[in-house]
């Protein structure tokens, strides 16, 4: 009888044995060691108060397929999954576990079920704010997008940049090989370029193709991914990824036990502005001052 009664307290303090603490686990998972990967393990370290296991994915297809077999037989309560080759993970082995996506452009397409994410980008609507302040005589903007990966409601998105004073173009695009005509199509309509993150917009290619016409036209070139702010574009509204950590943490917590957010929640990140001084000299533009010293980066 005392032996019965120890193995019930041993379940009541352990909840129902082991496979109950490991459906509390949570799991970090980050596709490599890139540093804004690192910068959301980091965010999200620093906010999750309770224990998590972090497993690195080294960019490997090999070591994702391995994880992925670990988790599918012994699943997580809640797994945070950082860039693509992650998400991709948790589409493929993670059916059935909550999953909250960070850094990953691709996260729209692969449709996950049973997921909330924070979006790789600041909220459409603070990016059209800070157009306006970052370039107030730029009023005619045309906006080159998929919507396979970028989630916009493009009727909304128009009506707050008219309450702006911006008039959106709006050109969506199915594939890379139509930024070139898409792009000779918008340019003489506008005077500034929006450029939404996405693989069908952005490669090396068509980086370097739309920042030498966007020069050569004359149009400033705005955008919210930091690696196109680097080459060429005049300003951006880059994602801070420790808020993007931050956020990923809290969703992890509601998920574990709290007021569970709804299946497809986005979430957006805060934003730093990135200003880059060359291409404003280039282009003959002069950012209001007191934008210079709000600035999270100068390019010069």
């Amino acid at each position: 009888m005392k032996r019965l009664s120890m193995i019930g307290l041993l379940v009541m303090a352990f909840g129902m044995g082991p496979g109950a603490v490991r459906a509390a686990e949570t799991v970090l998972v980050l596709s490599s060691d890139e540093p804004e990967y690192q910068a959301v393990a980091a965010g999200f370290k620093n906010a999750f108060a309770g224990t998590f296991r972090e497993i690195n994915l080294e960019g490997s297809d090999l070591k994702l397929k391995t994880v992925g077999e670990q988790l599918q037989a012994s699943p997580p309560g809640v797994a945070v999954v950082v860039g693509d080759l992650a998400v991709q993970m948790a589409k493929w082995y993670l059916g059935g576990v909550p999953v909250i996506y960070c850094a990953a452009v691709r996260a729209a397409q692969l449709s996950l079920s049973n997921s909330v994410g924070i979006y790789h980008e600041p909220a459409p609507e603070e990016q059209a704010k800070t157009i306006q302040q970052v370039f107030p005589g730029k009023n005619r903007v045309g906006l080159l997008y998929c919507p396979a990966y970028a989630r916009i409601n493009e009727v909304e998105l128009k009506k707050q940049a008219q309450a702006l004073g911006l008039a959106l173009e709006i050109t969506a695009l199915d594939s890379i090989k139509e930024v070139p005509v898409k792009f000779r199509e918008l340019i003489p309509k506008v005077n500034l370029l929006w450029i939404f993150t996405d693989p069908v917009v952005l490669s090396s290619h068509s980086i370097q193709y739309l920042v030498l016409q966007s020069i050569s036209a004359g149009v400033p070139i705005f955008c919210g991914d930091n690696h196109l702010a680097h080459l060429g574009a005049t300003a951006a509204m880059t994602p801070d990824q420790a808020d993007v950590g931050s956020k990923a943490a809290r969703l992890a917590q509601q998920l574990l036990g709290g007021p569970k957010p709804a299946p497809g929640t986005i979430l957006y990140p805060k934003g730093k502005l990135v200003l880059n001084q060359k291409i404003a000299d280039l282009l003959k533009i002069s950012f209001p001052a007191p934008l210079l010293s709000q600035a999270q980066e100068l390019i010069q």
